[in-house]
């Protein structure tokens, strides 16, 4: 499991799985009220040169590479959650982000010129010549809306205030030695927390534990392990529904206390 983007206004995630040793990418759409997964039919000689950017509004997102040395988006097509169809394409522009009228792109040869503004599921321009500044602040405003029914987890480093705070309820809860770092959300009745552990042979095992919001431990379930170092986003919340990858490979999803 590569990627996962959160499609809030229609109830999906939008899945990108990549095999580095076939050079192969694949994607998929799951419908989280019910959660039913579909693969997209792309052509797999050319799905290891595009990659997931986004999904809004039942649609998916994909780039391909301008510089594929630096790794620079260029390219966008959209695709149609639903039906797996690719709705539009547009090859000489670059994914910016998401406002309420469309999709924020700029020319990928003059990321300095403006941002046009792209209707969801046409493609056509619907905004133009807005500057850069503009665009990055109605991104960030809209993300407040489009992500209020989602909880992400906060990122905490070993030496910060609130890490050992957490830590010391994790160690008198769980008798755990908590290292490194650690991520922390928390809705109306749980508190979810993911955290590390230091193994035998110096690696790391990261873990997932949910609480009520009297500290009585819900659920723990170990994430990964053998790690080099810590990650981050390794879970979120979603309609009451907490998501995370076990072992970069399993995507497992709990119903939280409603």
């Amino acid at each position: 499991m590569w990627r996962i983007r959160l499609d809030t206004a229609a109830n999906r995630l939008a899945l990108e799985v990549r095999d580095a040793d076939l050079l192969l990418a694949s994607f998929y759409t799951l419908d989280v009220s019910a959660y039913t997964l579909m693969p997209l039919p792309l052509p797999q000689a050319q799905s290891w040169w595009q990659g997931l950017e986004d999904a809004q509004g039942g649609f998916l997102f994909l780039h391909g590479y301008g510089d594929r040395k630096l790794g620079q988006h260029k390219g966008i097509r959209a695709i149609a959650a639903a039906s797996g169809k690719v709705a539009w394409e547009v090859p000489e522009l670059a994914f910016y982000g998401f406002v309420p009228d469309g999709v924020f792109a700029y020319p990928a040869a003059t990321p300095e010129a403006p941002f046009d503004v792209l209707q969801l599921d046409t493609g056509q321009p619907v905004r133009t010549g807005v500057p850069q500044q503009q665009a990055a602040d109605e991104v960030v405003h809209f993300g407040h809306t489009r992500f209020r029914n989602a909880v992400f987890p906060v990122l905490y480093l070993a030496g910060e205030a609130y890490f050992d705070e957490v830590k010391n309820f994790l160690s008198t809860q769980l008798h755990t030695a908590v290292v490194s770092g650690l991520e922390y959300a928390e809705t109306d009745t749980a508190l979810v927390v993911s955290y590390y552990e230091r193994a035998v042979d110096n690696t790391l095992k990261n873990y997932v534990a949910v609480f009520d919001l009297d500290g009585s431990l819900l659920l723990k379930e170990q994430l990964a392990d053998g790690l080099s170092g810590i990650g981050s986003d390794t879970f979120f919340i979603f309609m009451h529904d907490l998501y995370f990858i076990r072992n970069k490979t399993s995507l497992e999803v709990y119903r939280l206390l409603a």
